[in-house]
């Protein structure tokens, strides 16, 4: 079987983290998620505190004045901002990880980084608003008020990383090969058909 690589980009709150580990298992390959921090820490040198940190969050742009145009402490290299380092850091961890063979890799811009490599399945979760809701307020115990707050602001994060990082829109469906709502049918029933999708 040829090497396959499953990039999942999804809205907060849709299940995307359940949808991808579901696929992995039932593909019999690696998973990667908030893995992929211990990648980068042991292959960069940088803490795993710090790379979480900057984990998918946009540039500070108040941080990017301070330390852009000066010479960075880590580094020695003219102009290059912690918020750099950091997505370096992951982004070489992506490409290593792709390197090992066949997986499935959730955020940290995957699908573009991997854009060029054969085998590259392009996915997007989302789901119903109230669904997103749901699950958050179950799964973190907070109120609707809070849920709602914490998903425009992780959907903006995400959203405002994604473009910072590629030329591309994140959740624009033709960024990605498949699209899937997993409120329509639940977790399982979206793994299930993005293993279709990839077995073809």
């Amino acid at each position: 079987m040829e090497n396959i690589y499953i990039t999942i980009g999804r809205e907060f709150g849709s299940g995307g983290r359940e949808i991808g580990k579901k696929v992995a298992q039932a593909l019999g390959i690696p998973y990667y998620d908030k893995e992929l921090l211990a990648v980068a820490a042991k292959e960069s040198g940088l803490s795993r505190e710090f790379l979480q940190s900057y984990d998918e969050k946009p540039t500070n742009s108040f941080l990017y004045s301070l330390v852009m145009g000066q010479q960075n402490l880590l580094t020695g290299v003219q102009g290059t901002t912690v918020e750099q380092l950091a997505a370096k850091a992951q982004r070489d961890a992506v490409l290593s990880v792709a390197e090992q063979g066949s997986c499935v890799i959730v955020g940290r811009c995957a699908d573009y980084i991997l854009r060029d490599k054969p085998g590259l399945v392009r996915v997007f979760v989302c789901a119903d608003w109230d669904k997103r809701l749901e699950r958050v307020c179950e799964r973190d115990g907070v109120s609707r008020k809070e849920a709602e707050e914490k998903l425009r602001r992780v959907d903006k994060a995400r959203a405002s990383y994604y473009s910072f990082h590629t030329d591309r829109k994140w959740g624009e469906a033709e960024s990605y090969d498949l699209c899937v709502r997993s409120s329509l049918r639940g977790t399982q029933a979206a793994a299930d058909l993005i293993v279709q999708f990839c077995k073809g």
